[in-house]
């Protein structure tokens, strides 16, 4: 594991104020990590950089973070400020002295290194572990049902806003314990994560996290937390990012339009996903391969062509927030309109229906399936989909077709909380 000072940050003016850099232009004066850096955190699966948030950063964060008690998540038999872990979550990024930190190049630019892409919020988390709250076991953050950790490539990024010691609770990795490894499905353009070697107790190690620190963390790293048995609150910002060339695999979080302006002009390109529009609907992209080329399944209704469709309904399995995986609401409607339930799916994108949005999740029948033969069926290619675009209910059809069949992305498989509940690595 390796520790290091705070890097010079003699960043190019572009690049200080988040915006993009065309091709050609001016450079940070130097990368965000070097080599030994990137080279300690892919073999310890972290990295902790020291000192690397100024006190200024901090106090304006912090005094944002005061004025919005994090209690975003009901907890039974649990009132704050009493002993517990709270959270402000979600879309409370809409506050810009919360969302500036989020945009600086201190966070995003070791983030795109690790990455190897341009990173993209999953998650934004303000933790409260309060006087006597309880720790956390040792546990791992991919989960394929969730929105911030379907990724196949996201790391965390934790700032801690006290120490993370002996009293307040200490934050602990199992270096090495991200090893898991990624391999492509062979009927589906997917990619699967082995299941992981849960690692024994006395394989963690405590880094000494402390205030202003950033530890950036693979999403594989096994960890665990500590009982807060200090008089103070024990706080932090525990933020995901993904590789913008990996999505979740349920899809974005749906973060909304304030958040897209607290964040600003130089700073929006950091959200996957940000709407004004709710996402009311669901689609599905089920593919089939034939020798002649790949098919889509539409189905006749009322006399148009529609991808299947179904609600956009939170499923509820597992009390957390898991807003933005709608795929047991599809896959409920496909069961019953199909009479078929994909074991996963994988989200393709968010199209506009006129003042809402329908996500859509693809899925390919591997070639021993019994198959979908229904009433009304009609299978099409992505060309002749898109020369009966004015037979299509969903005008958008052939661009989601073409969302999906892209081999420019690295999918994962989403699945419902209910598979998660009952078998993390589902799938």
């Amino acid at each position: 594991m390796t520790v290091v000072d705070r890097p010079d940050t003699d960043l190019d003016p572009a690049v200080a104020a988040g915006k993009a850099v065309a091709p050609g232009a001016a450079r940070p004066a130097r990368p965000a990590l070097d080599a030994e850096q990137l080279a300690s955190f892919h073999t310890d699966g972290y990295l902790v950089l020291r000192n690397h948030f100024d006190e200024a950063t901090l106090e304006r964060f912090e005094t944002a973070a005061r004025s919005h008690p994090p209690i975003d998540q009901v907890v039974a038999g649990q009132t704050y400020p009493g002993p517990g872990r709270w959270t402000l979550a979600r879309n409370a990024m809409a506050d810009p002295d919360l969302a500036f930190i989020m945009a600086t190049p201190e966070m995003t630019e070791p983030m795109r290194a690790v990455l190897d892409d341009d990173p993209k919020i999953i998650m934004f988390a303000y933790y409260d572990r309060t006087p006597g709250g309880a720790g956390l076991p040792s546990h791992n953050d991919y989960k394929r049902w969730r929105p911030i950790g379907s990724s196949m490539r996201w790391a965390f990024a934790i700032v801690p806003l006290c120490d993370f010691d002996e009293e307040a609770g200490k934050l602990e990795f199992a270096p090495g314990s991200h090893r898991v490894a990624h391999s492509p499905d062979p009927w589906a353009p997917v990619w699967n994560a082995d299941r992981p070697r849960q690692p024994a107790e006395d394989e963690f190690i405590d880094p000494q996290l402390r205030r202003g620190d950033l530890a950036i963390v693979d999403m594989h790293t096994w960890h665990r937390a500590g009982r807060n048995n200090a008089a103070h609150h024990r706080t932090g910002l525990f933020t995901k990012w993904c590789a913008a060339s990996q999505p979740p695999a349920t899809g974005w979080f749906p973060y909304n339009d304030e958040v897209r302006r607290a964040l600003g002009p130089g700073g929006e390109h950091v959200l996957g996903f940000s709407s004004p529009h709710p996402i009311t609907a669901t689609a599905a992209v089920i593919e089939r391969s034939r020798p002649d080329g790949d098919q889509v399944l539409f189905v006749e209704r009322d006399g148009r062509l529609v991808l299947p469709t179904g609600p956009a309904d939170k499923e509820g399995s597992i009390p957390d927030w898991d807003e933005g995986n709608y795929i047991a609401s599809l896959t409920d409607a496909l069961a019953a309109d199909l009479r078929t339930r994909p074991a996963w799916m994988s989200y393709v994108g968010d199209y506009d229906d006129g003042g809402s949005l329908s996500r859509v999740y693809g899925y390919r029948l591997p070639r021993h399936a019994w198959g979908i033969g229904v009433k009304g069926a009609q299978w099409l290619t992505a060309a002749e989909a898109a020369a009966r675009r004015d037979e299509l209910a969903q005008p958008w059809a052939p661009e989601a077709i073409a969302g999906w069949q892209r081999d420019d992305l690295v999918r994962g498989k989403g699945v419902t909380e209910s598979t998660g509940r009952a078998d993390q690595y589902a799938c």
